[in-house]
Protein backbone atom coordinates (compact mmCIF):
# COMPACT_ATOMS: atom_id res chain seq x y z
CA UNK A 1 0.00 0.00 0.00
CA UNK A 2 1.52 3.66 -0.66
CA UNK A 3 0.57 7.03 0.12
CA UNK A 4 -1.86 6.94 -2.54
CA UNK A 5 -4.01 4.47 -0.62
CA UNK A 6 -3.09 5.95 2.37
CA UNK A 7 -3.97 8.89 1.80
CA UNK A 8 -7.42 7.94 0.46
CA UNK A 9 -8.21 5.43 3.23
CA UNK A 10 -7.76 8.27 5.52
CA UNK A 11 -9.77 10.61 4.06
CA UNK A 12 -12.67 7.70 3.90
CA UNK A 13 -11.80 7.21 7.73
CA UNK A 14 -12.71 11.00 8.22
CA UNK A 15 -14.77 11.98 6.31
CA UNK A 16 -17.39 8.73 5.70
CA UNK A 17 -17.22 6.82 8.78
CA UNK A 18 -16.29 9.68 10.90
CA UNK A 19 -13.45 8.22 12.50
CA UNK A 20 -11.88 11.16 14.31
CA UNK A 21 -8.98 11.94 12.93
CA UNK A 22 -7.27 15.63 13.15
CA UNK A 23 -5.84 15.92 9.32
CA UNK A 24 -7.02 18.64 7.14
CA UNK A 25 -8.16 17.79 3.60
CA UNK A 26 -8.12 20.12 0.56
CA UNK A 27 -8.60 18.56 -3.54
CA UNK A 28 -5.13 18.67 -5.14
CA UNK A 29 -3.86 17.33 -8.54
CA UNK A 30 -5.38 13.29 -7.31
CA UNK A 31 -8.25 13.74 -5.39
CA UNK A 32 -8.07 14.57 -1.20
CA UNK A 33 -5.36 15.83 -0.13
CA UNK A 34 -3.61 16.24 3.43
CA UNK A 35 -0.40 17.85 3.90
CA UNK A 36 -0.80 17.26 7.63
CA UNK A 37 -0.80 13.36 6.60
CA UNK A 38 1.62 13.43 4.29
CA UNK A 39 3.93 15.42 7.27
CA UNK A 40 2.85 12.96 9.81
CA UNK A 41 3.99 10.04 7.66
CA UNK A 42 7.19 11.75 7.27
CA UNK A 43 7.99 12.05 11.30
CA UNK A 44 6.99 8.24 11.60
CA UNK A 45 9.13 7.46 9.30
CA UNK A 46 12.25 9.70 10.95
CA UNK A 47 11.29 7.39 14.27
CA UNK A 48 11.39 4.15 12.63
CA UNK A 49 7.86 3.52 12.94
CA UNK A 50 7.35 3.22 9.55
CA UNK A 51 9.12 2.26 6.35
CA UNK A 52 8.46 2.55 2.31
CA UNK A 53 9.83 -0.30 0.28
CA UNK A 54 10.49 0.90 -3.54
CA UNK A 55 8.55 -1.43 -6.05
CA UNK A 56 9.80 0.05 -9.71
CA UNK A 57 8.55 1.14 -11.80
CA UNK A 58 5.89 1.68 -8.92
CA UNK A 59 5.35 3.72 -6.01
CA UNK A 60 6.88 3.00 -2.53
CA UNK A 61 5.01 1.21 -0.36
CA UNK A 62 4.62 1.18 3.38
CA UNK A 63 5.96 -1.16 5.85
CA UNK A 64 6.34 -1.47 9.47
CA UNK A 65 9.50 0.11 10.44
CA UNK A 66 12.42 -1.24 13.08
CA UNK A 67 10.37 0.63 15.94
CA UNK A 68 6.50 -0.19 14.54
CA UNK A 69 5.57 -2.76 16.69
CA UNK A 70 6.82 -0.66 19.99
CA UNK A 71 4.55 1.39 18.62
CA UNK A 72 1.83 -0.97 18.64
CA UNK A 73 2.77 -2.14 21.63
CA UNK A 74 1.91 1.48 23.51
CA UNK A 75 -1.21 2.22 21.56
CA UNK A 76 -2.69 -0.79 20.03
CA UNK A 77 -5.53 -0.22 22.07
CA UNK A 78 -6.12 3.75 20.76
CA UNK A 79 -7.11 2.49 17.43
CA UNK A 80 -8.61 -1.43 18.46
CA UNK A 81 -12.21 0.42 18.61
CA UNK A 82 -11.92 1.00 14.86
CA UNK A 83 -10.65 -2.35 13.42
CA UNK A 84 -13.83 -3.04 11.65
CA UNK A 85 -14.10 0.55 10.32
CA UNK A 86 -10.63 0.50 9.08
CA UNK A 87 -11.54 -3.20 7.52
CA UNK A 88 -14.33 -1.62 5.83
CA UNK A 89 -12.31 0.85 4.07
CA UNK A 90 -9.47 -1.89 3.07
CA UNK A 91 -12.18 -3.97 1.84
CA UNK A 92 -13.79 -1.04 -0.45
CA UNK A 93 -10.56 0.67 -1.60
CA UNK A 94 -7.73 -1.81 -0.93
CA UNK A 95 -7.52 -3.11 -4.62
CA UNK A 96 -8.28 0.41 -6.20
CA UNK A 97 -5.42 1.79 -8.59
CA UNK A 98 -4.69 4.98 -8.43
CA UNK A 99 -6.89 6.54 -10.79
CA UNK A 100 -9.64 4.67 -9.03
CA UNK A 101 -8.61 6.09 -5.99
CA UNK A 102 -8.77 9.45 -7.27
CA UNK A 103 -12.03 9.23 -9.07
CA UNK A 104 -13.93 7.67 -5.91
CA UNK A 105 -12.53 10.29 -3.05
CA UNK A 106 -13.61 13.30 -5.68
CA UNK A 107 -16.57 11.91 -5.63
CA UNK A 108 -16.91 11.55 -2.04
CA UNK A 109 -15.86 15.13 -1.70
CA UNK A 110 -18.59 16.80 -3.86
CA UNK A 111 -21.07 14.98 -2.51
CA UNK A 112 -19.84 15.90 1.56
CA UNK A 113 -18.01 18.40 1.15
CA UNK A 114 -19.84 20.62 -1.50
CA UNK A 115 -22.90 19.12 -0.39
CA UNK A 116 -23.93 17.80 -3.89
CA UNK A 117 -26.39 14.84 -4.32
CA UNK A 118 -27.77 12.62 -7.35
CA UNK A 119 -26.94 13.19 -11.53
CA UNK A 120 -25.55 16.48 -10.63
CA UNK A 121 -22.11 15.25 -9.04
CA UNK A 122 -20.94 13.60 -12.13
CA UNK A 123 -20.84 17.36 -13.97
CA UNK A 124 -19.19 18.56 -10.82
CA UNK A 125 -16.48 16.07 -10.92
CA UNK A 126 -15.31 16.82 -14.57
CA UNK A 127 -15.58 20.25 -14.06
CA UNK A 128 -12.91 19.55 -10.89
CA UNK A 129 -10.72 17.28 -12.91
CA UNK A 130 -11.29 17.57 -16.65
CA UNK A 131 -9.36 14.33 -17.03
CA UNK A 132 -12.12 12.55 -15.43
CA UNK A 133 -14.64 11.75 -18.10
CA UNK A 134 -19.02 11.04 -17.41
CA UNK A 135 -18.38 7.08 -17.56
CA UNK A 136 -15.67 7.89 -14.97
CA UNK A 137 -17.51 9.95 -13.15
CA UNK A 138 -20.70 8.17 -12.98
CA UNK A 139 -19.05 4.80 -12.13
CA UNK A 140 -17.43 6.37 -9.04
CA UNK A 141 -20.40 7.57 -8.21
CA UNK A 142 -22.37 4.47 -8.45
CA UNK A 143 -19.30 3.07 -6.59
CA UNK A 144 -19.79 5.55 -3.31
CA UNK A 145 -23.39 4.99 -3.61
CA UNK A 146 -22.41 1.09 -2.78
CA UNK A 147 -20.06 1.87 -0.59
CA UNK A 148 -22.60 4.06 1.41
CA UNK A 149 -25.56 1.80 0.85
CA UNK A 150 -23.45 -1.22 2.57
CA UNK A 151 -22.31 1.47 5.43
CA UNK A 152 -26.03 1.96 6.31
CA UNK A 153 -26.47 -1.58 6.84
CA UNK A 154 -23.13 -2.21 8.55
CA UNK A 155 -23.04 -2.44 12.47
CA UNK A 156 -19.88 -1.58 13.73
CA UNK A 157 -19.84 -2.92 17.40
Amino acid sequence: MGETHIQKATYFLKNLLEVPLDFDFILYKHGPFSFDLREFLTYMESEEFISWQAHPPYGPSLREGEMGEALIDQFGDTTAGYDSKIDFVAYWLGSKNVAELERIATALYVTREEGIEGAPRASRIMQLKPHIDASQSLAAIAELDAMRAALASTNFE
